[in-house]
């Protein structure tokens, strides 16, 4: 889609906002391995963005409307953060849906600026994650061949192994 080039912004649809995490996640915090909307079924928590650096698992959740924001808190895992995904937790959406005082304890902001930059105004802070979750999710993503975005160690450049869509 695209985008105007006036001082009038159109708002960012989820989808382009999970597709600027996943290259937030990969660019910015050198992620080896980033998905986008993984939507395997298999697991409890549906991340919009999730990318691993090592042991370190990173979770990135797209909002578009300030509504969506405040029902994300109704999630069981958020309740319950120990169950959820992502040992570093970030929300990312548009300067005018989530402020710093908005945010659960812990978590992270990125808003998206012009041009799709990332900027991140809070660094999240540790959280114990469900890893078995997290490996339920990525085995899924390889079995259905979900696209999966992988930063190469040698060359440091970005490669994406599967197809959305599969016989």
């Amino acid at each position: 889609m695209a985008r105007k080039k006036s001082t009038l912004l159109i708002p960012r649809s989820h989808r382009e906002l999970c597709e600027i995490a996943e290259r937030w996640l990969i660019g910015k915090y050198g992620c080896r391995i980033a998905i986008a909307e993984p939507n395997c079924i298999i697991t409890t928590e549906q991340p919009d963005a999730i990318g691993w650096h090592g042991r370190v698992s990173v979770l990135v959740e797209a909002k578009t409307s300030r509504s969506d924001f405040l029902a994300d808190a109704k999630k069981p895992f958020r309740a319950n953060p120990q169950d959820g995904m992502g040992i570093y937790r970030y929300y990312i959406c548009e300067p005018d849906v989530i402020t710093i005082d908005d945010l659960p304890e812990r978590w992270g902001l990125l808003h998206v600026l012009q041009g799709g930059r990332v900027r991140e105004l809070r660094r999240s802070q540790r959280f114990e994650a469900d890893r078995a979750e997290e490996l339920s999710l990525l085995t899924a993503c390889l079995a259905i061949h979900k696209p999966l975005k992988i930063r190469s160690s040698i060359s440091r450049r970005v490669f994406q192994i599967g197809k959305e869509d599969v016989a």
